[in-house]
């Protein structure tokens, strides 16, 4: 019994090792997911939560830094708009620095990067200094375009890049 297992443990090692992954996309490719990326951040700055959301796929679900959990574009888009008419209203976001862009597919890549915000405030008005986080997307290609179906803020890791560098 215990060689079957192992048997079937090989053999779907050795499935999963003979689908190749893609290792790199071309510099097209990964400009066009960093303009996904930027078109986000600009929509952010300017408080339009529709442009944010559409960078989105239909299906797509999003994990805030504070753990809540967005499902559907629609979701998403609504929690976009209270945020920024909210503690959001008036701040500014991008996501600099260079993304770590890994293909899995042709049409499906992982991203790692950096998220920076500022204008942000508290309940209570007050400004919160400016932060950076880090993000994960799993980005698909539809229709020819690149769209994010899954985003994970990840406010517990510590960000590469310096607020006093951004701007």
């Amino acid at each position: 019994m215990r060689r079957i297992c192992m048997a079937i443990l090989l053999c779907a090692a050795l499935g999963a090792c003979s689908q190749p992954r893609v290792r790199d996309g071309s510099s097209a490719e990964k400009a066009a997911i960093q303009a996904v990326l930027d078109a986000h951040g600009k929509a952010w700055s300017k408080g339009d939560a529709a442009a944010a959301a559409a960078v989105m796929t239909e299906d797509a679900d999003w994990v805030s830094g504070d753990g809540s959990i967005y499902e559907g574009r629609d979701a998403i888009e609504a929690a976009h708009r209270e945020w920024l008419a909210g503690t959001a209203k008036g701040s500014w976001h991008s996501h600099p620095g260079l993304a770590k862009i890994q293909f899995l597919r042709p049409d499906v890549a992982i991203v790692d990067g950096d998220s920076y915000t500022s204008g942000l405030h508290d309940e209570q008005g007050k400004e919160i200094p400016a932060s950076t986080t880090r993000y994960t997307a799993v980005m698909v290609k539809e229709n020819g375009r690149w769209k994010v179906a899954a985003f994970r803020s990840l406010p517990q890791l510590k960000s590469k890049i310096n607020p006093t560098d951004v701007r």
